[in-house]
């Protein structure tokens, strides 16, 4: 419903940001580490937004970039972490900290977190790993094939091991010589069997 708010600032504190908009302040959710990059008092801020509607609740929750609200979506996912414990987490790492525990399966990072004990840790591995990436991931394959890989990651593979596997088929011969819809179709049925055999 809400994809960002843009105004200005009037409050922040440990975790809640107040954001005045066309006489409207709103009272935004976020993690400590977003509270830190936010803008100070008065200053104008952009802030991304997810609006979670509960039958006895309404609470807007706020990020400082999408890369935040991605994980934060993720984590809220899994059974056990509602958005609270989901910003809880956040204020206790950084996006891609968190992300490079999770391939390295470093649970005894991850029961640090404020919340989090062992069988959680074990859980949001199980359940997260292989679906996020680093700033300096996105670009690693040509956005032609974004499509791609996105329907390889929606269907369970891990995104490294898909955007590998469909930059390599998509430099095959018999694939080059493809116009761009036949090329799309050939690149995800090869590589649904190659990773499929992984």
């Amino acid at each position: 419903m809400f994809n960002s708010i843009f105004g200005t600032v009037t409050y922040k504190g440990a975790s809640v940001v107040h954001l005045e908009n066309n006489g409207i302040e709103w009272e935004i959710h976020t993690s400590s580490k977003s509270v830190s990059l936010i803008p100070s008092i008065n200053n104008s801020a952009r802030i991304m937004t997810y609006l979670h509607v509960r039958e006895d609740n309404i609470t807007l929750y706020g990020f400082h970039d999408k890369k935040e609200r991605s994980l934060f979506f993720e984590l809220i996912k899994i059974n056990g972490i509602g958005p609270k414990q989901a910003l809880k987490i956040l204020s206790g790492i950084s996006v891609d900290d968190f992300i490079s525990a999770l391939d390295s399966e470093n649970i005894s990072l991850l029961s640090t977190l404020p919340g989090i004990g062992q069988k959680t840790a074990q859980k949001i591995v199980l359940a997260m790993r292989g679906k996020l990436l680093k700033e300096q991931d996105t670009v690693a394959t040509p956005s032609q094939y974004n499509d791609i890989i996105k329907a390889l990651t929606d269907m369970g593979f891990d995104y490294r091991k898909a955007a590998k596997t469909v930059e390599t088929i998509a430099k095959e011969e018999d694939i080059k010589n493809l116009d761009f819809a036949e090329k799309e179709k050939a690149i995800l049925k090869k590589a649904i069997i190659a990773l499929s055999s992984m």
